[in-house]
């Protein structure tokens, strides 16, 4: 799927250079690779310079994985909501472009069906409360918000509804997307350099009628250390310059590891054994033939012979780039 972003230069949006949309590209193909649990995709990628790469990349793989998600049945996960205590902090989206924060009562039989009530305004505001069944249990999620309503809701609420969210994820559950956390992926690198592209950078997508929607790459990868109080989070950040990845973060990936450079890949690259990794390498980093000559004896021992592609859509690299992809062996 394109991802169009833009960004801004003198004062204009400009569209950002085809090599960012291959980088984009390169992770939403982990996001749809298969785990055979005898084998796992490594790619390698040296570049003339490392900036954004590992981004671009982590926003692809968090896209794919939110296009590709299926939903269980309803009944599933309406039966899901009856088991949630009462007073379990809530979404409900009561319909397109107005999700409102609930709170969970005690669910009601009426006329022989079973009913999820959601109460989405405080005493004062006569504490307005929605009967939802079985066919509309999609509307509702648990969320990680206060609790604490307010008298009304005009269900424009800038944590449910990112107009830059919403483009980059059109078509995927977004009221889910807000509300649960995962780890899709992991960056390891060096967090001052992955916080000024992935917080501080502002990007645009077009939404039409000369409209943009302004955001950063955060509000998709949510990293965990960069989110605050109750916001959930997508992806990981694991600092070089930590001595252990958090438990967490260790057992409870789900797609796949980005080595933002050679350091982090050096130190922490035989962890994950059973996640698809992505190497970025910089040209001019220190440990770059250290990093290839680990890499390579992967190569030479590891590698399976499994056919696997080594072009990531219609989009190029940077000139420059070289490109090593293979499947190892899971020991």
């Amino acid at each position: 799927m394109p991802i169009n972003l833009y960004f801004k230069n003198s004062g204009e949006w400009c569209a950002l250079p085809q090599w960012v949309e291959y980088f984009i590209g390169v992770g939403e193909e982990f996001a749809l690779a298969d785990f055979n649990h005898a084998s796992r995709i490594v790619t390698a990628i040296i570049v003339p310079t490392r900036a954004y790469c590992a981004a671009f990349i982590s926003l692809g793989i968090v896209v794919g994985d939110a296009i590709m998600m299926e939903r269980p049945p309803e009944s599933v996960h309406f039966n899901m909501l009856l088991e949630l205590q009462p007073g379990t902090s809530v979404t409900y989206n009561h319909q397109e472009g107005k999700i409102f924060k609930g709170i969970l009562q005690p669910p009601e039989k009426l006329h022989g069906q079973q009913w999820v009530k959601v109460q989405t305004s405080s005493k004062a505001g006569g504490a307005l409360t929605h009967f939802i069944n079985e066919e509309r249990a999609f509307q509702v999620y648990p969320a990680s918000h206060s609790g604490k309503l307010p008298k009304r809701q005009d269900g424009k609420d800038k944590k449910f509804l990112n107009e830059f969210v919403n483009s980059l994820l059109r078509g995927c559950d977004l009221v889910e997307f807000d509300t649960q956390s995962k780890f899709v992926c992991a960056i390891v690198g060096k967090r001052s350099l992955l916080e000024q592209e992935i917080r501080q950078t502002t990007l645009a997508t077009y939404i039409g009628g000369g409209r943009w929607a302004e955001g950063s790459l955060q509000d998709v990868l949510k990293i965990d250390r960069f989110t605050t109080g109750s916001q959930t989070h997508r992806s990981a950040l694991i600092p070089t310059g930590v001595n252990q990845p958090p438990g967490d973060i260790m057992s409870n990936i789900a797609i796949s590891i980005v080595f933002d450079g050679a350091v982090g890949f050096l130190k922490w690259g035989h962890l994950w054994p059973n996640r698809h990794q992505i190497i970025i390498l910089d040209r001019a980093e220190p440990y770059l033939y250290d990093a290839i000559n680990a890499i390579n004896s992967n190569f030479l021992q590891n590698r399976v012979n499994i056919a696997c592609c080594d072009q990531y859509g219609e989009a190029t690299p940077p000139p420059g780039t070289e490109l090593l992809v293979f499947r190892e062996g899971i020991l």
